[in-house]
């Protein structure tokens, strides 16, 4: 089961909105944080996770509202980041959209379509699956990553084998093992992961002589081609006859 985003972080410096919105937020089942200032706001931020923020452009300036998307997209690029204004004007929505702001709404706002609005937001956003990723190379491990996340997964990885008590501690829905894990130590990281968790396991080659090694899919590196093979695992699919999935793309992660 897709867990529910549903955790929201309200900020606006008009007493009455932020008693009368929330109450009605919470009714369709989000959970609030309201804060007044800038300051209590990047505070909140630091020490808890959101799912949306929601927040005013001008909140003890003009356009520090801003600022609060700026910290979150660091702290957690996948936020639902809306803006209330009364209007923005040119400059601050060029700006609005280099931040990649999600949208903005315009007040006085009309309930139903804010929180229909967050619906959609937050569906879209929504990851696709779980996937546990495995490389010895932690550049790589990094751009694996991004790539992943960007294509909408929810990625957890682990810099070498150790890090796979991580899967004792929730459900994945594939595991993908990079080719830099030395071949001899693939079949006791397959293993050890099908101990924890029964998901199957994507396994990248390091080069073209590798031979299978438990892996449900034995593939090269083309990133098209994994995340072809992903959404493979995921559906279900079963590996193709050639499990070689062969690729003349240099090898990567």
């Amino acid at each position: 089961m897709k867990p529910q985003l549903k955790r929201l972080l309200f900020v606006d410096d008009e007493a009455n909105i932020r008693k009368t919105l929330p109450l009605i937020l919470r009714r369709y089942g989000f959970t609030v944080t309201v804060c007044a200032t800038v300051a209590e706001a990047l505070e909140e931020i630091q020490s808890h996770e959101f799912d949306v923020l929601l927040c005013d452009l001008n909140i003890e300036r003009e356009g520090d509202g801003y600022e609060l998307v700026r910290a979150v997209r660091e702290v957690n690029p996948r936020c639902v980041t809306i803006v209330l204004t009364g209007y923005p004007g040119l400059e601050s929505a060029v700006e609005g959209i280099h931040l990649g702001i999600d949208d903005y709404i315009v007040k006085p706002t009309n309930a139903d379509a804010l929180v229909a609005l967050l619906a959609e937001k937050l569906d879209q956003r929504r990851p696709k699956a779980r996937v546990f990723l495995v490389s010895y190379d932690e550049s790589l491990l990094q751009t694996w990553r991004m790539l992943l996340e960007a294509k909408g997964y929810d990625v957890v990885s682990s810099l070498g084998n150790a890090g796979l008590e991580k899967c004792k501690s929730g459900k994945f829905d594939v595991f993908l093992l990079g080719p830099s894990v030395p071949e001899a130590e693939k079949r006791v990281v397959i293993e050890k992961f099908h101990n924890s968790c029964p998901a199957p396991v994507v396994s990248i080659r390091a080069n073209p002589e590798e031979q299978p090694v438990g892996a449900e899919y034995h593939i090269d590196s083309d990133p098209q081609v994994v995340l072809k093979t992903i959404a493979q695992a995921i559906s279900g699919k079963p590996a193709a006859a050639d499990t070689t999935q062969r690729s003349a793309n240099s090898t990567i992660m």
